[in-house]
């Protein structure tokens, strides 16, 4: 296929192999883009409002994982000087 354009690198080409050039020289690869990175990290908010609450949930989960196991240590305690 002849070339009509002013560039003379697609001189000699089929135009299967300037299609493919073409495609192989203006693709994008999708793992490198923003939208695919931002998926794989967190953002870090640093709003007082934000901090406070995540603070106090983790206070929440903390005291009811304590509340749990503290409830279960009598228990614990009486099974060990049983074995011992």
């Amino acid at each position: 296929m002849p070339c009509i354009c002013y560039n003379k690198t697609f001189t000699g080409l089929t135009e299967e192999q300037i299609i493919a050039q073409l495609i192989r020289n203006t693709s994008i690869d999708t793992r490198n883009t923003t939208m695919a990175l931002s998926k794989l990290g967190c953002r870090r908010d640093d709003r007082p409002f934000c901090v406070t609450t995540g603070y106090v949930a983790i206070g929440i989960i903390g005291g009811m994982l304590l509340l749990v196991v503290l409830s279960d240590l009598p228990i614990l305690i009486r099974h060990f000087r049983f074995y011992v």
